[in-house]
């Protein structure tokens, strides 16, 4: 797949499509970006297509031409400082707000809670001073992701 670029959110009328790539639950722009990518579809995942102001339209996915992420300037910037962690390694929620010019852990776990494409912008890479410390779609899964990384199996 085509490397990750973050841009602002300007998503509003976007007509995309769903469907399932790589195990993964997607939405694809008709122009052939990915916009979203999470291990499961749920409810949060059409609310979020929705709040981003996207129409959701019947067909098969158009093939993938570029990945965008799409969020406030904060967010990018921690996503785009996540994705400097080598696979297999971690940064914790501290180290990663210092690197960006943040004095909250707090605010830095908050946007990598808003990431949009799983494992691409790997938060799944932050933990915790004391522990792995939270992950939107289970500490199991952030775990195993952790390890089949360092066992050279992903990333």
């Amino acid at each position: 797949m085509p490397s990750v670029r973050v841009m602002p959110a300007t998503l509003a009328g976007c007509r995309v499509r769903v469907g399932a790539l790589d195990g993964f639950a997607v939405a694809v722009t008709e122009t052939g970006d990915l916009i979203l990518r999470q291990p499961t579809r749920s409810a949060e995942f059409r609310r979020r297509l929705k709040s981003w102001g996207c129409v959701v339209t019947a067909g098969p996915l158009p093939k993938v031409r570029a990945i965008r992420a799409h969020g406030t300037r904060f967010q990018l910037k921690v996503w785009q400082a996540c994705q400097r962690i080598r696979p297999g390694q971690t940064a914790t929620y501290g180290a990663l707000a210092k690197s960006v010019g943040c004095r909250s852990a707090q605010a830095v776990g908050t946007a990598l809670g808003a990431n949009p494409l799983a494992v691409l912008i790997p938060c799944h890479r932050i933990v915790s001073a004391t522990g792995a410390g939270g992950f939107a779609w289970g500490l199991a899964r952030k775990r195993r992701w952790l390890q089949a990384e360092r066992d050279g199996v992903a990333g």
